[in-house]
């Protein structure tokens, strides 16, 4: 394979040989250029000349395609790939690569571990340990701990991160409804779960956890309208993208004691900003987009990275294609 130049943001340091991409990479004669990068015209700036873009969180619209004419490849460090314009890549003929089972079972337990932390009350009551209350537990929060089993958890969205959860929660004796239009019915009711339709999921969810990609038709997809349908005593569980829930229509229903409570890993705005209504109030549990980590599978993601860059420099087609129409007439060159 000859010499090939990669741009890295976000996640690689080319300044570094630390970590298993980087070594990986260098070890089979690539090289990496690059710097953090936060704007369109960052990226245009790092990434000129080289084969293969590396991405985390930085913007890739088609301004940053259409200037990156040497380009072959974007990969995307994670599942979604919503910071990607993939119309835009498929038309310039830049194939676009993500990691999308690396963190299934970080996730998936990260959703069961907010379900749990609320179901058992572990902020409140592990405060009122703090605070010598102990005597006072038969009181709020004691009053708000529920049984798990033979409770509903709904899904909105049976991807491998929502398929994980449904089974774990399967497994905690629960009832787990399903509404996904774009999976197969069949193979989910073999596993024992009830296909259904979204106004369904939402109403009768003492869990509604959302798992679906951030699309122009998921945007929004938990509004007021939505929120208003949920039983009242209901929590509400987002590790998917921000936007996903109407963030101020949320907010309304928690002050209003619509709903019961909500946990989040993910918010409209990233970094959440400090006087956000939600850190403040006592029925949400928060998380800083964390729910896919752990040294597992950042290791994982890493070493797929390489495999996946080191496969399309050699002359083979990535593993995991996130806009398989670009096949057609990729600039990779491969027979399809």
């Amino acid at each position: 394979m000859p010499n090939k130049a990669v741009a890295a943001m976000d996640f690689i340091d080319p300044a570094s040989a630390n970590t298993p991409d980087a070594t990986m990479l260098r070890d089979a004669g690539v090289t990496l250029q690059g710097a953090r990068c936060e704007t369109e015209d960052d990226v245009i700036g790092v990434a000129q000349g080289a084969d293969v873009l590396l991405d985390g969180l930085a913007p890739i619209t088609r301004k940053v395609l259409s200037s990156l004419p040497q380009c072959k490849v974007v990969v995307r460090y994670g599942v979604g790939v919503d910071n990607v314009d993939l119309q835009a890549a498929t038309e310039e003929g830049i194939t676009v690569v993500h990691v999308p089972d690396y963190c299934v079972e970080e996730v998936s337990n990260h959703v069961i571990t907010f379900l749990l932390a609320w179901a058992k009350q572990l902020s409140g009551l592990d405060q009122s340990v703090r605070s010598g209350e102990w005597a006072e537990r038969s009181r709020t929060p004691m009053a708000l701990v529920q049984s798990v089993h033979q409770q509903t958890l709904s899904l909105i969205g049976a991807g491998r991160i929502g398929l994980a959860t449904a089974r774990k929660a399967k497994a905690l004796s629960m009832k787990v409804l399903v509404y996904d239009p774009y999976v197969e019915a069949d193979s989910l009711q073999a596993e024992g779960f009830e296909v259904v339709g979204f106004n369904r999921a939402i109403a009768e969810g003492d869990y509604v956890s959302v798992h679906t990609p951030l699309t122009d038709e998921t945007h929004h997809l938990i509004s007021h309208e939505t929120l208003a349908s949920m039983k009242q005593t209901a929590f509400l569980i987002n590790v998917s993208r921000g936007p996903i829930v109407d963030e101020a229509a949320l907010i309304e229903a928690l002050e209003s004691k619509r709903i019961a409570g909500a946990a989040l890993d993910v918010f409209e705005t990233e970094p959440m900003v400090a006087d956000n209504p939600l850190c403040k109030m006592p029925n949400t549990i928060l998380t800083p987009h964390a729910a896919h980590y752990s040294p597992l599978a950042t290791l994982r993601a890493r070493t797929q990275i390489a495999g996946e860059v080191l496969r399309a420099l050699n002359g083979e087609w990535p593993l995991n294609i996130a806009n398989p129409a670009v096949k057609a007439k990729s600039r990779l060159g491969f027979p399809v």
